[in-house]
């Protein structure tokens, strides 16, 4: 069902004097969003403007005075809108450039017409073009070091040989060092004119008067109407025709600073708007969507070959791609990979398709819609799209009537016809140490691609604040937390107990990383189904449900539909009660870990974060990686597992949430049921065991890693506050004063120096103290003033304090982030069970605004003399 066609949206469209369109969405609940909608993309360019559109996203964050008053650009924009507790953000594509901004629904209009300023017209400071290019080429260089970015820019030029698309967004270094204001300027006067531009707003518009909507319209109007744009029609760009057919199928293979191989292939296939590629993505689901797949069961699970493998269909406007991806364990499997490929290819065109196979598919394409619209952000990204790309609000809606008309019929000519080597091209990245292999060596195994021969009433609940749920405790001592959220077609089931690795050095778990492992084979497997008969029972429902582990906690979330409520709850009890914990699904698991924590190296940030713990916490076990190591994974054996369910699993120690459109009674009578069988286990004394907090530094410590890559990564901190310390929410607003686009490090680091891409405060509570400090991705020479630079923000913070207005600008972003975090039923399920299962209660919003708005100035500089003057600190540099 689409977002259009579900009988709680009903989008309203108006026009603005100039012609621009406005979506307006009611949607319920405490958040509202504006998404300012640009079609212009990196398709627009020139060859020699490659990368303009997404220089111009960012370039529009500045303040748009500042050529007019000579003074480079503070971030005043992003100040103004956290100030209101909301985020700001945008996104460049191929085919549009869009900007959003989220807040609390109290600030939404003070939000939009902040918001809207930067969609007028622009001039560009010099000073503020040369700092941003500066940040951009840190993004680039900080693309460069990812093996997906760069796999799949590989494959798109591959792919694409006239087209536009084999463009990366963010452009190449020589056009970005070559750019100027004027020619940036051009680019923008050019592309950013009223026949390109769009507007959504969703959130809470009924007010029962109607004057909600004409303010805000209002405000839309006065901000970018034709008083601030001219009505002005755009002359298209023909772009060039990408041929579907090639002679044969290409293949570049590459070096790549990685442990796992990784290959990636795609088949040429039509635009968004053709009638065949509704009915592709049904194919790729049946091929290669989830673990009941029939390539990831092939391949992972019979012939262990692939740590990871999917298909999917990628189309943006024009003519688009059938992907098909793996994370090989061995580079010389890659031929048998292809050949399985082609194997169920061929399968597709020769064995019928099952109705069971066809329908799980559909129901998650179908799904996928109602679960998109559960966030403000969701729903207006996509009405956008639907809008200002396609020209059709019920585009969605004539999609999925053509999903479900799929056959295998219809699989059968889609495999044929699409999926044949001339249509082909593919890219390989391999360890370093490796030969790299031919065409010659890939192509047979595409030899075997060969042609065929011939709803009930609610019941009455107690009046709440708007996220207050329920909380009582079971019989068996089993704490329980429900919230109804009315009309919402999805819920979400959350339990949680005490364990993780906090715990994992304690008897019945001795090894680092068994909590994980729990995890991750916790749903594969009961006395009555086995992994693949539960994913194929999940995936059918277009359901979820994973174990989950972390420092402090192990449980079990699932969300579903609540036209699947009897189903899936019931299934939910078995897979949390009766996990078998088969020793096949615990090697696949040992497989995976090992081939990630392998892995580790491949990401510099990965490693930098593993050094931090590691010598921040050299005792306490939160310095322990969560996955574990390899020495480890071969001593788990599956009788751990077992204890550790059955000593973990105690009533008294978890917490279960229930979160969506289910009646009171419905749950009642189920959680009843399962609350008779945990009672009947009592537990241990094992979950009350205390953990010796980690001793704060006594002196400066050091930990380098040298890779020679193109960014060098910087953590700065020590330890910082449990979660139950009083000073928590003074830690917050400090940590929100340093953080985003208008907070201190971005200011003054990123902003006013162009010294990184990524600079960020970092942190952690735990049941004991966690850590704090910062985080900057910078080039290798800028590594000491980077250094200096995080230094000197926080101690002229910690010395002269936050001004007020700095003050409110940090409690209301933080404020505003948690409204926007708390939109989904699996977010809120998470929040409301770990809350409970750490407090005994869940903190109330109200609660919580209360003691933000006590914190004082005088207390975040005493926060931060504490944690970052009065103690040594780690400093974690890999290069």
């Amino acid at each position: 069902m689409s977002a259009t066609s579900n009988q709680h949206f009903k989008p309203e469209e108006h026009y603005l004097s100039n012609g621009i369109p406005v979506i307006l969405q009611h949607l319920e609940g405490s958040v509202g969003t504006f998404h300012w909608w640009n079609l212009t993309g990196s398709t627009d360019e020139k060859p020699e403007e490659a990368g303009f559109a997404h220089f111009l996203e960012h370039m529009l964050f500045k303040d748009s005075g500042a050529k007019d008053t000579g003074q480079a650009s503070t971030g005043q924009l992003a100040k103004a809108i956290e100030s209101l507790g909301g985020e700001v953000n945008a996104y460049t594509t191929f085919d549009q450039t869009v900007y959003h901004v989220t807040c609390s629904e109290q600030y939404w209009e003070q939000a939009v017409d902040q918001f809207s300023t930067m969609a007028q017209p622009q001039r560009f400071l010099k000073e503020d073009f040369e700092r941003e290019r500066e940040v951009i080429l840190e993004e680039l260089r900080r693309g460069e070091d990812s093996p997906d970015r760069q796999l799949y820019q590989t494959l798109f030029g591959l792919t694409y040989k006239k087209h536009p698309y084999a463009r990366p967004v963010i452009g190449y270094v020589k056009t970005l060092k070559a750019a100027n204001v004027q020619k940036l300027e051009a680019f923008y006067r050019r592309q950013y004119i009223s026949s390109q531009m769009g507007l959504v707003l969703v959130g809470p518009l009924h007010d029962g008067t109607g004057a909600r909507k004409k303010k805000l319209l209002a405000i839309l109007e006065k901000r970018l109407g034709k008083t601030k744009i001219a009505k002005k029609p755009i002359a298209k760009r023909v772009r060039p025709i990408e041929p579907a057919l090639s002679n044969g199928f290409r293949f570049k293979a590459d070096h790549f600073d990685i442990n796992s191989p990784q290959f990636a292939a795609s088949f040429r296939i039509p635009e968004l708007m053709h009638h065949d590629v509704p009915l592709l993505e049904v194919m790729s689901g049946v091929l290669g969507m989830g673990d009941s797949s029939r390539l990831y069961q092939k391949l992972f699970y019979d012939k262990s070959l692939v740590n990871d493998v999917s298909t999917s269909v990628y189309v943006p406007r024009d003519p688009g791609m059938f992907l098909f991806s793996a994370e090989l364990k061995k580079t010389e499997d890659l031929a048998e990979v292809c050949r399985v490929f082609c194997e169920e290819r061929n399968r597709l065109i020769m064995e019928k398709v099952s109705k069971s196979e066809i329908e799980r598919v559909v129901t998650n394409i179908e799904s996928e819609k109602l679960y998109s619209t559960q966030t403000v952000d969701g729903l207006a990204n996509r009405l956008g799209f639907l809008k200002f790309s396609l020209g059709d609000l019920d585009f969605d809606a004539e999609y999925i009537e053509q999903v479900k008309s799929v056959t295998p019929q219809t699989i059968k000519r889609l495999a044929e016809q699409y999926l044949e080597p001339n249509r082909m091209s593919a890219a390989l990245y391999q360890p370093e140490s490796e030969t790299l292999l031919t065409i010659k060596d890939v192509a047979p195994g595409f030899e075997n691609i060969q042609a065929p021969q011939k709803v009930a009433k609610k019941a009455a609940v107690k009046k709440r604040e708007p996220l207050e749920p329920e909380t009582f405790v079971t019989p068996s001592g089993l704490r329980v937390a429900y919230f109804e959220k009315q009309g919402s077609p999805v819920f979400s089931l959350h339990s949680a107990a005490l364990g993780g690795s906090r715990l994992e050095l304690s008897k019945p778990a001795p090894f680092g990383g068994v909590s994980h492992l729990l995890s991750q084979t916790w749903a594969k497997g009961t006395p009555r189904y086995s992994s693949k008969e539960l994913s194929n029972i999940i995936e059918s429902s277009a359901a979820s449900l994973d174990g989950f582990s972390g420092r402090n906690t192990v449980g079990l979330q699932g969300t579903g539909l609540v036209r699947d409520w009897a189903k899936l709850s019931d299934l939910f009890q078995e897979v949390l009660l009766t996990p078998t914990f088969v020793d096949e699904e615990l090697q696949h698991a040992k497989r995976v870990t090992e081939d990630a924590i392998k892995s580790i190296p491949d990401h510099s940030s990965q490693v930098c974060s593993k050094l931090f713990m590691e010598n921040l916490f050299p005792h306490h076990p939160y310095g322990k990686h969560l996955l574990g190591t390899q020495e480890n994974l071969e001593q788990v054996k599956r009788e751990h597992l077992v204890q550790l369910h059955q000593e973990w699993l105690v009533p008294k120690n978890m917490t279960v949430t229930l979160v969506g459109g289910i009646p009171r009674d419905d749950f009642q009578e189920w959680l009843n049921d399962l609350d008779a069988k945990l009672a009947k286990n009592k537990g241990s004394s094992s979950m009350e065991q205390k953990v010796a907090a980690e001793e704060t530094l006594k002196a400066p410590r050091w930990a380098y890693a040298s890779y020679e890559r193109e960014q060098t990564h910087i953590m700065m901190g020590g330890l910082g506050l449990s979660m139950f310390d009083a000073d928590r929410y003074a830690l917050k607003i400090f940590q929100n004063i340093l953080g985003g686009q208008s907070g201190r490090l971005f200011i003054e680091l990123r902003e006013k120096k162009s010294m990184a891409y990524s600079v960020a405060p970092i942190g952690m509570e735990g049941i004991e103290p966690g850590y704090v400090g910062t985080y900057i991705a910078c080039a290798p020479h800028k590594k000491d003033e980077a250094i200096a630079g995080m230094k000197t923000v926080l101690e002229n913070l910690i010395k002269k304090g936050p001004s007020a207005a700095e003050l409110v600008r940090a409690k209301n972003y933080y404020l505003g982030q948690r409204a926007m975090d708390l939109q989904s039923t699996w977010s809120l399920a998470s929040s409301f069970g770990l809350e409970l299962l750490y407090r005994d209660r869940v903190i109330l919003e109200s609660e919580i605004r209360k003691e933000i708005e006590k914190v004082t100035a005088k207390q975040v500089q005493k926060i931060g003399e504490k944690l970052f003057l009065n103690s040594p600190h780690l400093t974690v540099v890999v290069s």
